[in-house]
């Protein structure tokens, strides 16, 4: 029985790269490891530090996101659990249900993982936003 071809893999619209510990993707800050843009939409990382409460309990229709904790002790909600840990968890918050998330006792280093990275987006057009409408706007627009 003859077999259908196999057809290459596209051709990646975005290059591989590397970054040192204090470099971020171009034109963004040191915090910012891999972009929407640096990825071709397909995630955006951040290493950041959390000193006590994270954003407010909120949800996604898009992106999932992922958070690992480096240093200190995060508290993460997620509908109607609560999880606690150190250095070394993962969470995962899937896309469609309710989280928030906090450091307790102190500052927690973490890696912030979205999937896709199209939420990048929104933190890049919001730390150039200047006043409450826009960014109530970039609300409206990605959540």
């Amino acid at each position: 029985m003859p077999t259908a071809a196999h057809s290459p893999d596209p051709v990646p619209s975005v290059r591989g790269y590397a970054l040192a510990p204090d470099q971020g993707v171009d034109g963004r800050g040191p915090e910012v490891k891999c972009s929407d843009r640096s990825t071709g939409g397909s995630l955006a990382l951040y290493r950041t530090v959390v000193d006590g409460q994270g954003p407010p309990a909120h949800r996604h229709t898009r992106e999932d996101e992922t958070i690992v904790v480096l240093d200190g002790t995060m508290q993460v909600d997620c509908e109607d659990d609560t999880w606690t840990g150190g250095a070394g968890t993962t969470f995962f918050l899937p896309r469609g249900l309710t989280h928030t998330f906090r450091s307790i006792e102190g500052p927690a280093s973490i890696l912030f993982l979205i999937t896709p990275g199209r939420l990048d987006e929104f933190f890049r057009l919001r730390d150039k936003a200047s006043d409450p409408g826009e960014i109530a706007e970039l609300l409206r627009r990605f959540f």
